[in-house]
């Protein structure tokens, strides 16, 4: 355990409370009050389910983990500004507009009951974050083929299910947020959010396809890129 928590290790490990502390930070920033109990209690969940997975992840995949501090040589340059727009509509100009709605009332506030439905789906969407990684070796932050580590294909545990499952895990994660929050006026990036996600599976697949061995015959087997029954 020891010999695994080395610098970049702890900091991806740490890498989702840091996200929650700013997406909060703007959040109470913007609505101009923190006594917002809905907000505090995802939060909590939020860093408590951050610490559970990482503390999974160091024990079971600490190589991985110290791959995915950054991108790595060979990432391919259109995917570096899928991440970029993703995370900042994510971390910032979701909660900005969430709590600018709350501050002036912009929108009608979902009942409280839809922050059940944004922990739940959070949680799902850290178990689709979390199970891949403990069978994908190559599960890093960015497309690109690895041929630095022999990149080969996965298609075992919730790659059976679908070829993405890590982007299944984004897209619940990017719904919770506005619904825990509250707010209607949220959804409008949310729809950014999910359509900077399809491009990106997309991107991906479309990638493997082309640049991976045998991964077009794995796609016959398992025709679902994102979401089973659907797409």
């Amino acid at each position: 355990m020891r010999e695994a928590l080395t610098k970049p290790v702890i900091r991806t490990f740490l890498a989702p409370i840091r996200w929650i502390n700013i997406t909060s930070l703007v959040f109470f920033l913007a609505s101009g009050a923190i006594n917002n109990v809905r907000a505090w209690m995802y939060v909590a969940v939020y860093v408590v389910g951050g610490l559970i997975v990482g503390v999974i992840l160091i024990k079971r995949t600490p190589k991985l983990l110290h791959d995915r501090v950054k991108m790595q040589e060979g990432t391919k340059q259109f995917d570096k500004y899928i991440i970029l727009t993703y995370f900042l509509f994510a971390i910032i100009i979701t909660p900005l507009i969430a709590g600018i709605d709350q501050r002036c009332n912009l929108s009608a506030t979902m009942p409280f009951y839809y922050l059940y439905v944004g922990i739940i789906l959070y949680i799902i969407s850290a178990i689709f974050s979390t199970w891949p990684m403990l069978h994908n070796p190559f599960f890093e932050g960015a497309v690109r083929i690895q041929k630095d580590k022999n990149h080969t294909l996965i298609n075992t545990g919730p790659y059976r299910i679908v070829r993405h499952p890590g982007y299944l895990g984004m897209f619940l994660g990017s719904v919770s947020l506005p619904l825990a929050l509250g707010s209607v006026l949220a959804l409008i990036p949310l729809f950014v959010l999910i359509v900077l996600i399809i491009v990106r599976t997309y991107y991906e697949d479309t990638t493997l396809q082309k640049e991976l061995a045998v991964y077009s015959e794995y796609c016959k087997d398992v025709r679902y890129r994102l979401i089973p029954f659907i797409w």
